[in-house]
């Protein structure tokens, strides 16, 4: 019967190069872990952060949203206070005392165009959803959310009065100017509102982003592969595959030499 000699050398080949197998594959992917058997804690870890950069990169688009939303919003409003501002100019013009009747009636029509002008920019939107409306819309950013209340301006400029502005009566000129700087002041505050939620958008996109990136090192950390130290060990495996190959080789004569002889 043959008789077979068993060396510990091929077992040393065998471990080398399913090592030197599992450095190609981690070089290819640019993984450290690449299945549960390189580290089932790691990528349990590594896929909790995975799923905590996901949702923390869908906040970061919602704030973008926001922001944008916000931007545009504020843009109106100012829209609208520019029209304004240019009543109140109107206004004062027509207490003219050399104008005649037929000078402000010419002053009303430029101010109707004005109004027309605000009643355009009511109906402003974005991204199909119309600006000026009562409504508190809130926006997640992963593990918190900003709110944006917006208001219904139609209903507020309805209730002073604007749009029945008449400026071709001189007594009427203290009134107006009063509604005026009074819508003025009102649309100031809505600036400013948005402008607190234009800044507490910011802010928590910048905080989100601070979280995102750590979480994107933590999880490099764990799942990445550091490739200096990788082709480090993959250049010694080469070295050690090869003496083992060599060792193997001059065993396996030896081993033959041995059956010769017991044979």
């Amino acid at each position: 019967m043959a008789m077979k000699v068993n060396t510990p050398n091929t077992n040393i080949l065998n471990n080398v190069l399913q090592q030197q197998q599992k450095l190609a594959q981690q070089q290819a992917t640019g993984k450290r872990i690449n299945s549960a058997a390189d580290d089932s804690a790691g990528l349990q870890i590594a896929n909790r952060l995975s799923s905590t950069l996901n949702a923390q990169g869908q906040g970061q688009r919602n704030l973008a949203d926001g922001i944008a939303f916000a931007r545009v919003y504020d843009q109106a409003l100012q829209g609208i206070n520019d029209n304004v501002l240019e009543l109140e100019r109107l206004t004062i013009a027509a207490g003219n005392g050399i104008y005649n009747d037929a000078d402000r009636q010419a002053l009303q029509t430029e101010a109707n165009g004005y109004l027309a002008n605000i009643q355009q920019g009511l109906g402003a939107e974005f991204a199909g959803k119309a600006l000026f409306t009562d409504s508190n819309l809130t926006f997640n950013a992963g593990e918190s959310s900003v709110a944006l209340q917006t208001t219904d301006l139609s209903a507020v400029l309805a209730d002073q009065n604007l749009f029945n502005l008449d400026i071709t009566q001189p007594a009427n000129q203290a009134n107006n100017l009063a509604t005026l700087r009074s819508t003025a002041e009102q649309l100031g505050a809505f600036q400013a509102d948005i402008g607190a939620s234009i800044n507490a958008f910011q802010g928590t996109a910048n905080a989100v982003s601070g979280q995102q990136v750590a979480t994107a090192e933590a999880r490099s950390r764990i799942a990445d592969l550091d490739f200096a130290k990788a082709s480090a060990e993959r250049a010694a495996n080469g070295i050690l595959a090869q003496s083992s190959i060599n060792v193997a080789m001059q065993a396996r004569v030896t081993s033959e030499q041995a059956l010769s002889l017991l044979s």
